[in-house]
């Protein structure tokens, strides 16, 4: 944080802070954390399934959500590569130690309201047996189910992550953007780039 911003703590609870920060309210998570995307491809390489969770959420109707698998760096974690590769095993099951299979996607914010990024990967899981996940105790981990949705059903999820991540698995991973393609029907974007 910058010098010259003042920041003020208005509480305090295990895993965040919400804070005000020059007149704004916000929340400061006290944990970096990490996000997944599985996903499996079809013979020409383009994904047709991605990896969601089916999570306890007691903030959403019926009392769950689907989302991405994501977690928490823990001190025994080098890097966000090795968290990634840690809870992809224990929330999915599929074990991936190969660097090569993994991509990174960028970072993204939960809102615009939380000071941090989180670092997201993409896996490539296909022909590889699912084992047992281990989970982290937790009771939401042990409530939680994942499962696999065709890639059309991405943009009926509600989750903002699962659709961000998936158009970021187009761009960085299958090599598609359709938004500066000459046949693509969103048209092509000037003057406007995003870098990593």
């Amino acid at each position: 944080m910058e010098n010259d911003k003042k920041e003020k703590i208005l509480y305090t609870a295990p895993r965040f802070d919400i804070i005000e920060r020059d007149g704004h309210i916000g929340l400061k998570p006290k944990d970096d954390s990490v996000i997944v995307l599985p996903y499996i491809t079809d013979e020409n390489n383009l994904p047709v399934s991605i990896g969601v969770l089916r999570e306890k959420n007691n903030f959403r109707d019926g009392g769950f959500s689907i989302t991405v698998v994501s977690g928490r760096c823990d001190d025994e974690d080098p890097n966000f590569l090795e968290t990634a590769k840690r809870e992809l095993k224990e929330e999915t099951g599929f074990y991936v130690p190969e660097n090569d299979k993994w991509f990174f996607l960028g970072s993204l914010t939960a809102s615009k309201m939380v000071d941090t990024e989180h670092p997201c990967f993409a896996v490539n899981v296909t022909g590889l047996k699912k084992g047992v996940a281990t989970t982290d105790g937790s009771e939401n981990e042990k409530a939680s189910e994942f499962m696999f949705i065709p890639s059309n059903d991405v943009i009926k999820t509600n989750d903002v992550f699962v659709p961000a991540l998936f158009l970021k698995l187009f761009k960085y991973v299958v090599g598609m953007d359709m938004y500066n393609r000459d046949d693509s029907i969103f048209g092509n974007s000037k003057g406007f780039t995003v870098e990593i």
